[in-house]
């Protein structure tokens, strides 16, 4: 299991996170066919590094992107003018070797260390103690390496977290409050790095993940920057919603809302939520190896609540962990005053606790937040000045946060998801990345390599 997945792992932390309206232009004119010209589906990281490495070589290349801006599940909120809130992905998850530090050394972007190493422990209203913490980092130290001794095992390929955590908590003879806190640390370890529960999430991904050393980085000016870089040149058509995709011999024409595009090829883009809805029909259907893939990787959802003080009322930590939080098996806060200067914390809930927590409106979710917070820091914690919420499931051109593993899913179903179709329909997404799923940069190394297909192709 990779140290430094999603924006915490919680479990190997405790052992050691723009509006491109102007871009394009809007037109409701469909394309002509010319020779080597590729339509791309998606204006997010994988669709944008694709269609520039393709006009780079020469291709016409004209980006579909539904919504009025760029960046897919990248999204800054610049509501707040002192702050940018990245409202989907935050973290370059390693510096180290990772394609997306090569794009912000290109464009001369600030990043922020932000690491999770410096945490704050609560069970209850009460600080763990030195002795607590020691005990449970020893604790879940020993869990999380039988459970990667088991994933191992071919005969648990297909067992749960869950099941496993159960079992090597039996072997370790842990009970009472020290397994209870294991337990819930391997709950909210695989909630955040898969968006998904324990019992929908196999072993064996532990034997199928490439990881970036280094530290842990997040855009102080925010992570729309790289977007908006990469779109510079482009021919990127916002608010253009695609609900078909057709193909032969001759070409692809995807049909959408402003009429149908002619290419030689296609990228399609979109995530795996969408792609598992019948939002977007191909014609002819998608080959029934690639739909039963589709269908067993599953679609998590992340999400986030942002709240605003005045001052500053937390501890001061790089992280905030609070066991003994009603119907969440351990929250975790983020405590932002150290990367903006402005009284911010965070909370990042997934899997069914962000589910959950996506039905509730603006009140009660504030109102939760705040319970939360108060069970650590006292009836006197004020209310927030402000906030800002996701609700990533709920988004119709993304129908969740980032895929993972289902419980009866392969190690092959991400490349079968990313086969090509007759040499003129590609896709590309984090979703089609063998090893680096779920990531910012999983996402830009399949637009690499679909766009390096079809240069190879002709």
């Amino acid at each position: 299991m990779s140290p430094n997945r999603r924006s915490v792992l919680i479990g190997a932390a405790i052992l050691a996170t723009t509006s491109a309206a102007g871009f394009g232009r809007r037109s409701a004119n469909a394309s002509t066919p010319g020779t080597g010209s590729v339509l791309v589906i998606g204006a997010g990281i994988a669709g944008l590094t694709a269609a520039r490495d393709l006009a780079r070589d020469g291709r016409r290349v004209t980006v579909l992107e539904a919504r009025d801006r760029m960046g897919g599940r990248l999204w800054t909120d610049r509501n707040w003018q002192d702050m940018p809130l990245d409202l989907g992905a935050s973290w370059i998850h390693g510096i180290d070797g990772n394609p997306v530090t090569e794009l912000r050394d290109e464009f001369k972007l600030p990043t922020v260390v932000l690491n999770q190493n410096v945490i704050t422990t609560y069970s209850g209203g009460d600080h763990l103690t030195a002795a607590e913490m020691a005990e449970h980092e020893a604790d879940a130290a020993a869990a999380l390496a039988a459970i990667q001794v088991l994933s191992a095992l071919p005969r648990f390929s297909n067992t749960s977290f869950a099941a496993a955590i159960d079992l090597v908590l039996t072997q370790l003879r842990l009970t009472g409050i020290r397994a209870d806190r294991v337990r819930n640390t391997v709950h909210h370890f695989i909630q955040d790095s898969f968006g998904a529960d324990p019992e929908q999430v196999p072993l064996w991904v532990g034997q199928h993940h490439v990881s970036h050393g280094g530290d842990q980085v997040v855009f102080p000016r925010g992570y729309d920057e790289i977007p908006t870089r990469l779109a510079e040149g482009l021919d990127v058509r916002l608010g253009h919603v695609v609900d078909r995709i057709a193909h032969d011999t001759t070409g692809v024409r995807v049909h959408t809302d402003h009429g149908v595009f002619h290419a030689d090829h296609v990228v399609v883009t979109l995530p795996l939520g969408v792609l598992k809805t019948d939002a977007v029909t191909f014609d002819p259907p998608l080959p029934a190896k690639k739909q039963e893939a589709i269908g067993r990787l599953g679609m998590g959802v992340y999400n986030k609540l942002y709240l605003r003080f005045d001052t500053q009322f937390w501890d001061d930590a790089e992280l905030i962990a609070q066991f003994g939080v009603p119907n969440d098996p351990m929250a975790a806060w983020f405590p932002l005053q150290s990367v903006t200067g402005v009284p911010v914390i965070a909370a990042l809930r997934g899997g069914s606790v962000a589910r959950r927590i996506e039905t509730l409106d603006d009140t009660a979710t504030v109102a939760e937040g705040m319970l939360a917070l108060r069970a650590m820091y006292g009836e006197s914690a004020p209310e927030p000045r402000d906030y800002r919420i996701t609700r990533w499931s709920s988004d119709p051109y993304a129908r969740g946060s980032y895929s993972y593993p289902g419980i009866d899913s392969t190690p092959d179903d991400r490349g079968i998801v990313a086969e090509p179709i007759g040499n003129r329909v590609f896709f590309a997404g984090e979703a089609t990345h063998a090893t680096e799923s779920s990531t910012v940069h999983g996402a830009l190394l399949s637009g690499r390599r679909e766009a390096d297909l079809i240069r190879r192709i002709g």
